[in-house]
């Protein structure tokens, strides 16, 4: 048989010769297409439960099925013109905002919030947390695979429209022209929060939680949204000196020498009372040990900004003062650690885990520690274990403070601990019952009960931590409290499966998903040294009013910045990030005094900058 004339395997499968003109329509149609697969495979990624009804929702408003597609369509036409590939115009693009659609899909199913543009400052710790996870990928993951594939090969072979080489000034205006509507775009449409406000796509989708809200408007317009919000500028009306003469109303007042006593606070990772909700059904108590200390203390609840993650927010407001959003801590900072360490406190603090998360082991040193400990300098040497739980973490704060207190000099603590971090086993019970299987499912009742294992400890370990200072001679103030709530189940269901409201926008949603308690306690020498019991139950506030509080209990005056807080905590005593106030005892979206918590944003962003020198001669 004659094989000379068969044509090869590579000449089979290569394009057919066709007209430019036809070369052209099939280049143009398939890109079009490809760019709207992409569109729509994001779009059903983006409805969290890859439902048909929310899918098709989309198509009912207009505006946010365009404002979704016109970055899409922006990229790929960029792309395009930058390399002449209608292949790669599709693949480089599509890659990256399946990428982006993924990390939001499961951010949300773990932590339960939404993946947002800060969080491109924070991947180093997003990485180490998704790394404790075992990720279950939905089947539109691999439905995503084989589509980009698909399309990929489909025009690499049809797609061969290419402009020539001597019409280069095309792609340059193409490229030129794509970025400017680009820019145009950004500046008069997804900067303008009256128009995102105004879409409202709550059919299928909750407006009542955060994720679920932005997940209504699509993610690409949700996303390029945050971006403006990650940002903030400065307050209206905001100058340097306005906020100075505010300060000026106050002086900074020293720390007395005569009342003096060593402070430490510690911040308890994920650590909430349940208890306070009275549809729970608990077969156990988990909360004996930490009640017990409770009525021995003065105690009350914070209001956080975050849930199941976002730790430094509650700890970077305590430490601060300052209210959501941070700044990003670039340079040294205003903070109240400066503060102890001008009235000559010794300040460090310990943290079991890596110092690279949230670059605590830089930050720190900005906000004013002379000395923090981490896993890499301390606590590796004490445990086999990726990190530090309680059984290790107290005996080794307790052993940080006897060396430190030794010569005598006062000291300031502030550490961050890590039992309870999530996640939780949800396929089999660790330790003992706490609440009923009744009304859950396996893997609830499992990631509930395990929780609670880990915060009944905590409250043990916590109280042998205080008993361990009863009858020291040298005075202390203990501070605990809890930074945020944790996440159960996708998007939090979980609570609501235990009959507890998680409608984050309503006043009622936002105590549920947000408190945490905070209890400060002494030892009799520091009772008799700073002349209060320490007992009583305090108000619920924000955060950042929190080490006013601990002031309030010791006597001290405190620094102007903080002398201007108590003010304004009379009157706004919580500022959430949902822009929630306390207003007569409910949550509401209006603060009782509205120029007040204008002036509060001018002073605060003044204080965000530089330290500032204290009125008073520093301590030796």
């Amino acid at each position: 048989m004659d094989h000379e004339n068969k044509p090869s395997l590579r000449q089979r499968l290569k394009p057919r010769e066709r007209s430019p003109k036809v070369t052209w329509a099939l280049t143009v149609c398939l890109l079009v297409g490809a760019m709207l697969g992409t569109h729509l495979l994001c779009q059903m990624i983006g409805t969290l439960d890859f439902s048909r009804v929310r899918f098709s929702s989309f198509f009912h408003h207009p505006t946010i099925f365009l404002m979704n597609l016109l970055p899409v369509a922006l990229l790929i036409a960029l792309m395009y013109f930058a390399t002449n590939r209608a292949w790669i115009a599709f693949l480089a693009p599509s890659v990256v905002l399946l990428i982006m659609e993924f990390v939001n899909y499961f951010k949300i199913v773990l932590r339960g919030d939404p993946f947002v543009a800060e969080d491109f400052l924070l991947i180093g710790e997003g990485a180490g947390i998704i790394g404790q996870y075992e990720l279950h990928f939905p089947v539109w993951f691999y439905l995503s695979i084989v589509a980009l594939i698909a399309g990929t090969v489909v025009l690499m072979r049809y797609a061969r429209g290419r402009i020539p080489k001597r019409l280069w000034w095309v792609r340059v205006t193409g490229v030129v022209l794509c970025l400017a509507l680009g820019a145009a775009s950004w500046c008069f449409l997804y900067t303008d929060k009256t128009l995102y406000e105004q879409q409202l796509n709550y059919y299928c989708f909750s407006g009542d939680r955060e994720s679920e809200y932005r997940a209504s408007h699509g993610f690409f317009w949700s996303f390029l949204r945050s971006i403006d919000e990650a940002f903030p500028d400065a307050p209206e009306g905001y100058s340097a000196e306005a906020a100075q003469a505010v300060l000026a109303r106050y002086d900074d007042a020293a720390i007395p020498e005569e009342k003096r006593v060593n402070v430490v606070v510690t911040m308890l990772e994920s650590y909430s009372d349940l208890s306070e909700f009275d549809t729970i059904n608990f077969t156990a108590d988990p909360y004996a040990e930490f009640h017990a200390l409770q009525n021995e203390s003065y105690h009350g609840s914070l209001i956080a900004d975050v849930i199941g993650g976002g730790t430094i927010n509650s700890e970077r407001s305590v430490m601060t003062g300052f209210v959501y959003p941070h700044p990003r801590y670039r340079t040294p900072t205003n903070s109240f650690v400066r503060y102890f360490k001008a009235n000559g406190y010794q300040t460090d603090g310990a943290h079991p885990g890596f110092d690279w998360f949230y670059s605590r082991n830089t930050i720190n040193e900005r906000l004013g520690f002379d000395r923090y400990l981490f896993m890499e300098n301390y606590f590796s040497a004490l445990t086999d274990e990726e990190h530090a739980m309680d059984d290790v973490f107290f005996p080794a704060m307790r052993d940080i403070y006897t060396q430190e207190t030794a010569d005598g000099v006062p000291y300031f603590s502030f550490s961050v601990s890590y039992q309870n971090h999530s996640p939780y086993e949800d396929t089999q019970l660790l330790g003992q019952e706490y609440v009923s299987h009744e009304g859950l499912d396996d893997s609830a009742y499992y990631q509930i009960n395990n929780y609670l294992s880990g915060v009944a400890d905590t409250g043990k370990r916590v109280a042998a931590y205080v008993d361990t200072f009863r009858d020291d001679p040298e005075p202390v103030v203990l501070v605990f409290f809890g930074d945020h709530k944790p996440t159960f189940g996708a998007g939090n269901c979980y609570y609501e499966d235990m009959g507890i409201s998680a409608a984050e926008n309503t006043s009622e949603g936002c105590r549920n998903l947000y408190t945490t308690p905070y209890l400060i306690w002494a030892n009799d020498a520091a009772k008799e040294v700073l002349g209060f019991d320490f007992t009583g139950e305090g108000r619920t506030i924000s955060p950042a009013f929190l080490m006013a509080e601990v002031f309030d209990c010791c006597g001290w005056e405190g620094p102007a910045w903080m002398q201007y807080q108590r003010e304004v905590r009379e009157t706004i005593p919580v500022m959430h990030r949902a822009f929630l106030f306390e207003n007569g005892g409910e949550l509401t979206e209006t603060p009782a005094d509205e120029a007040l918590y204008r002036e509060f944003l001018i002073v605060e962003y003044y204080m965000r900058g530089k330290p500032r020198p204290y009125s008073f001669e520093p301590a030796e």
